[in-house]
């Protein structure tokens, strides 16, 4: 009895090892950006499977049955299968990665070669990604064709491979038009707008999204404070809309965003000693210094760029604040964090913030990749 208990216990220490390693290896390689956050994810939770597994297994005797199996054999066969499985992770991760940037390149170049010659540029170039938005798109840029918004921006449209009618729509209305080759996701369609607005020496950015959530009439005070200088005489790298502050217009939110918002302000406050009332606010302007850090290959999260790249820019010494905004509920269309998306967002941005702290306070990157 002695014996099967000692072979069993080698198990199932085997298995909480195995799992701390996975867990510790998945974010590892998050942090230095080998891997993509949904496969760390994945990987977190075989490795907190494992180990509640080895533990609930442990007090039930189940570890026992081992002995007559072979534990070697158990522990080789659970070490190949978890390195292979690693292997493929940390594969298609890489050429998810690559493929990311080939594919904003081409797209680009597509539209350099196709895209109709545009008059004189302004210093503004306002983003919005696009996605099958067909009832919302055409409201949104006839409020931002109108004169006070035309004469100090220009319009550029990421169609996200939409199988809509949004890219037609597009074409009526006097704004650029970038198609990606196929759906690249919401991080790619803003990373393809900064290295737009970075071509075409374009001095700031105001990224909104499509679905009308965000009123045009932010542009200008965005545009405005942008450009404003504090009492050293600097201006905002970055300003953030937001919803929560005073002056902002009334913006209902779920219990389960509230508590979102709340982890994702402590997380910040924590690491950065910064209040920030709308961690996760799509709408933002950026200064040139502020689009060009984005532009460039692994400097944004191409698939949940959210509270995580305002953190990062926080601990990078940006320059980030926060004005109130106008935004409004979405009433057409589906919205990217319906359904069950937001259970598995939630866990993909508390690992990317952690990621984002580990990897510039711990491993400090290199001060001549800022801009």
């Amino acid at each position: 009895m002695g014996v099967r208990m000692e072979a069993g216990s080698i198990v199932v220490i085997a298995m909480i090892a195995a799992g701390i390693a996975v867990m510790l290896c998945s974010f590892w390689f998050l942090s230095v950006k080998k891997m993509t956050a949904d496969f760390a994810v994945i990987w977190q939770i075989i490795g907190l499977a494992l180990i509640i597994t080895a533990i609930s297994f442990r007090l039930s005797g189940w570890e026992m049955e081992f002995h007559g199996i072979g534990e070697p054999a158990v522990i080789g066969i659970g070490m190949a299968g978890v390195l292979v499985g690693y292997q493929f992770s940390l594969l298609i991760s890489r050429l998810m990665m690559r493929n990311q940037e080939l594919a904003i390149d081409l797209s680009m170049l597509i539209q350099e070669k196709n895209g109709r010659e545009q008059g004189e540029r302004k210093d503004l170039l306002i983003i919005l990604p696009v996605r099958n938005e067909e009832k919302n798109i055409g409201k949104v840029l006839d409020q931002l064709t109108q004169p006070q918004i035309r004469e100090i921006a220009d319009v550029l449209c990421i169609n996200d491979a939409s199988t809509d009618a949004s890219g037609k729509i597009i074409d009526c209305y006097p704004c650029m038009q970038i198609t990606n080759v196929y759906g690249l996701g919401y991080g790619s369609a803003l990373q393809l707008g900064y290295k737009y607005a970075v071509r075409n020496h374009y001095r700031y950015v105001i990224q909104m999204d499509g679905d009308g959530q965000h009123d045009p009439c932010n542009v200008p005070l965005l545009y405005k404070r942008l450009q404003a200088k504090d009492s050293d005489g600097k201006t905002p790298d970055i300003v953030l809309a937001s919803r929560f502050m005073e002056g902002s217009s009334k913006f209902r939110v779920s219990m389960w965003k509230k508590f979102a918002f709340s982890l994702f302000r402590a997380m910040i406050r924590a690491a950065t000693g910064r209040r920030i009332a709308d961690p996760t606010t799509g709408l933002q302007g950026l200064n040139r210094k502020a689009f060009m850090y984005y532009s460039k290959y692994n400097n944004f999260d191409f698939q949940y760029p959210d509270a995580n790249m305002v953190m990062q820019m926080l601990l990078l010494g940006f320059q980030v604040d926060e004005m109130p905004a106008v935004m409004h509920a979405r009433t057409d269309g589906k919205s990217m964090h319906s359904g069950l998306e937001p259970v598995g967002y939630m866990m993909r941005m508390i690992l990317c913030v952690l990621a984002v702290v580990f990897r510039i306070k711990v491993l400090r990157p290199d001060s001549r990749d800022m801009v």
